[in-house]
């Protein structure tokens, strides 16, 4: 009898452990970014800590320290839909990350074409924290991921005196049910930019890689219309590459081989 019980308490233990980790979901912090211009080879940001908020309400209080250490990461890296994992934390099931805080240290740098290297500044109000509402379309059953999708061709601002100024311009969304439109641009040895607006109004960019058959990767795109934009990095032309393109979210688009109609 007693060896019946003891077998029948395992069982119960056991039991609960595995309901207890069937309540638990994996979250992924990922890093990604919008190309700069052909004039930048490395933008290395000195990221010192993120915070993140399952609240939608204000106050210190409310935001967690996200599990890592400090990284000098070279944006240009994580490019045209290519990321890299700061961290994983486990919530509840169905807990939905509402807000992120990126801060930021002062060794940020530049790589210019001619190999010099510069500093960034980075205004003090920036580095502490640089608050980001986590854009989503569905509720989260399971584990997911939020990617901060750094611009980097408009984040970094050439001043008069030949200095370099840190002005981020960052989005963060869960890639729950979201889509990608991406193609091939010909002349497949002119770089670039590709640009359009999401639902809310942002505006999602990328820089073709030549080195990639002019590969060019639009994310994060939920449901709805887009009109697809191109931009000469030479002269700051803008031109419409394709319109009304239909997305609907977790389906990815693939727009083929597309002429810059700023070449036709």
């Amino acid at each position: 009898m007693k060896t019946t019980k003891l077998v029948f308490a395992a069982l119960i233990a056991v039991l609960l452990v595995a309901c207890n980790t069937n309540d638990k979901q994996t979250v992924g912090f990922y890093l990604t970014d919008a190309p700069a211009n052909k004039d930048i080879l490395a933008v290395n940001v000195d990221v010192q800590a993120i915070k993140y908020s399952i609240s939608s309400e204000e106050g210190e209080d409310a935001w967690i320290d996200l599990p890592m250490s400090p990284v000098v990461i070279n944006l240009l890296d994580f490019s045209n839909g290519k990321d890299t994992l700061l961290s994983n934390i486990e919530l509840e099931t169905g807990v939905k990350i509402h807000q992120v805080r990126l801060i930021l240290g002062d060794n940020n740098t530049v790589k210019l074409s001619d190999s010099s290297i510069l500093p960034i500044q980075t205004p003090s109000a920036q580095q502490s924290g640089l608050k980001l509402n986590v854009q989503s379309n569905s509720e989260v059953t399971s584990g997911y991921k939020v990617v901060i999708d750094f611009d980097a061709s408009r984040s970094i601002v050439l001043k008069g005196n030949g200095e370099y100024l840190l002005k981020p311009v960052i989005r963060a969304y869960i890639t729950a049910n979201s889509s990608r439109i991406y193609g091939n641009l010909l002349p497949a040895d002119v770089a670039t930019r590709v640009f359009t607006t999401d639902i809310n109004g942002d505006t999602i960019a990328t820089v073709s890689d030549t080195l990639q058959n002019n590969l060019f990767v639009l994310h994060g795109l939920y449901s709805g219309t887009y009109d697809i934009m191109v931009e000469n990095l030479t002269t700051g032309e803008t031109g419409v590459l394709k319109e009304d393109v239909s997305v609907t979210g977790g389906v990815n688009i693939n727009l083929g081989e597309l002429v810059i109609p700023l070449m036709e």
